[in-house]
């Protein structure tokens, strides 16, 4: 976590699946220059390596709210994005922060419609032949790194594992409102784009939804969209506080 002395607003970004804290690096030098940047990240992988998966989506959302509440600055607002998995989890960590009396100002979910909408089978346990293409169809990774098998040894094991903890049968269903503002975005190729309404149903607080253009991994191509959108989300939250 970066722990530099800051008084500007705070922004925690919650990583993909088979993702670490460096997944939006582009996106980290477009705010850093306004935001003091959390970048949580699960266990196995980055700073983490040596930690084994988590097996559940409650641990995760457990593990990422512990870093969270570590991190934080009450003397300053701060938002919480997070892309496909993170948007997932980050759902429940808005929630979780309400509770604790200390809500985000804003919540921005990528790559994910809200509860409810997906209904994929689960793919962590398939053959890698058979894992992968489903991983393709899904947008699990991007087409860059699709083409290279040294990438996918790397990448296959921290893939197979975050599935497995959102597909774990232990899991909880969430689908609990939150009182925080969404501004909830995804690619218009995406599978369940046209649902992205459905987030409409997950907040209390206004909510605003756009399609881009791109696939699952939009956000590639889209940092300096989304760097925008949270400069001026936050700009906005301050001006009314």
């Amino acid at each position: 976590m970066n722990r530099t002395t800051s008084y500007k607003p705070q922004v925690f970004l919650l990583h993909y699946a088979g993702g670490d804290k460096n997944s939006f690096r582009p996106l980290i030098e477009g705010l850093e220059p306004f935001f003091e940047v959390e970048t949580p990240e699960l266990p196995g992988r980055g700073d983490r390596m040596a930690e084994s998966f988590l097996k559940n989506k409650q641990d995760a959302v457990a593990d990422l709210l512990s870093q969270v509440k570590k991190a934080r600055k009450k003397e300053v607002p701060y938002l919480i994005y997070g892309h496909s998995m993170g948007a997932i989890l980050g759902h429940e960590i808005c929630f979780a922060m309400e509770e604790s009396m200390d809500a985000p100002a804003y919540f921005v979910p990528t790559g994910y419609p809200g509860p409810k909408i997906k209904n994929n089978p689960p793919i962590a346990g398939l053959p890698r032949t058979e894992f992968f293409a489903e991983v393709r169809k899904l947008g699990g990774l991007s087409d860059e790194v699709m083409e290279f098998e040294e990438l996918l040894d790397f990448f296959e094991p921290v893939l197979r594992a975050d599935f497995g903890l959102l597909e774990d049968k232990e899991n909880i269903p969430f689908d609990e409102k939150i009182k925080t503002p969404v501004f909830a975005v995804m690619g218009k190729n995406e599978r369940y784009a046209l649902n992205i309404r459905n987030w409409n149903h997950y907040t209390e607080a206004e909510c605003e939804c756009q399609i881009v253009n791109g696939n699952h991994f939009f956000i590639n191509q889209n940092f300096n969209y989304l760097a925008q959108v949270i400069k001026n989300l936050m700009n906005a939250a301050t001006a009314k506080s």
